[in-house]
């Protein structure tokens, strides 16, 4: 070590020299200070950013799957919800939602869009799509979503995610996602649409990987699927849309400008994804 220090040029060594005396002054005096307020600057830093700590995302992932096992042991019966009922998610914006203009991030849609995707499937479905459940018969898989904003959330707010089923053919099924906040009377307000399509496989067996018809698979959990299938039955094409043109044109929400309808209503947009291979 003093060899190294001999070596080193006459101007650096008295800067080495400097450092070490300020710290044995200044620092070590109020090292027990330090790291007691650094201890509390880490803690302040895993607070505001807990939600994106390793394994987090999947415990919550995790709690609303348990949850719908519960229910099918409570109750006795394999689904929560019927094809036609709407599923809710309730959340909270936390610091590590945020993007740089201090909203809620386009990341963080499709994050808590997962979350909101995953319990209607499951609720839908019940444990026939849970892993590592012995009951486990069919898998789901994401095909594609797309998402379009209208007003932002910001710090703090509380929200909610509302999913519901729209369109299916014998490949794919549609769903929507509706995120609103408290709007200062008693209503809410809209901020954002999604739609999402998923495909059902057979997840074991000789059949393992094949495509399951979407109301094939409602009538493997016990839905009453006729009032569907009379709906398909009807349908030229294949492509079967569950609710009113007038109810999917997103021009007809306050606020979305024509440019943005433009884009594509609902209906449309059903359309083009079912006919996406």
């Amino acid at each position: 070590m003093n060899k190294i220090l001999l070596a080193m040029p006459p101007p650096m060594l008295q800067y080495s020299a400097n450092l070490i005396s300020f710290y044995f002054q200044h620092v070590r005096p109020h090292q027990a200070l330090v790291r007691k307020h650094l201890r509390r600057l880490i803690l302040v830093v895993l607070l505001c950013n807990f939600k994106s700590l390793p394994g987090v995302f999947h415990a919550k992932m995790g709690l609303r799957i348990a949850a719908v096992q519960l229910y099918s042991l409570r109750h006795r019966q394999q689904f929560r919800i019927k094809p036609t009922d709407t599923s809710i998610v309730r959340e909270r914006v936390w610091f590590d939602d945020l993007d740089l203009n201090l909203h809620f991030s386009n990341s963080s849609y499709g994050k808590n869009c997962d979350y909101a995707r995953v319990k209607y499937v499951t609720s839908l479905l019940g444990p026939s799509v849970l892993p590592l459940h012995p009951l486990r018969k069919i898998a789901f898989a994401l095909g594609g979503n797309q998402m379009w904003f209208k007003k932002e959330i910001t710090l703090f707010q509380s929200y909610e995610i509302r999913t519901r089923l729209l369109a299916w053919n014998q490949k794919w099924f549609v769903i929507e996602h509706r995120m609103y906040t408290p709007s200062s009377g008693q209503g809410q307000t809209l901020c954002a649409i999604g739609i999402s399509k998923f495909v059902l496989k057979y997840a074991g067996g000789s059949w393992k990987n094949k495509t399951i018809p979407f109301l094939e698979a409602l009538q493997m959990v016990g839905h009453d699927v006729s009032q569907l299938k009379a709906l398909e039955a009807k349908s030229d094409d294949g492509n079967v849309v569950l609710w009113p043109k007038d109810q999917l044109e997103f021009k007809s929400f306050d606020g979305w400008t024509s440019r943005g309808a433009a884009v594509g209503n609902g209906l449309e947009l059903c359309e083009h994804m079912l006919l996406q291979e």
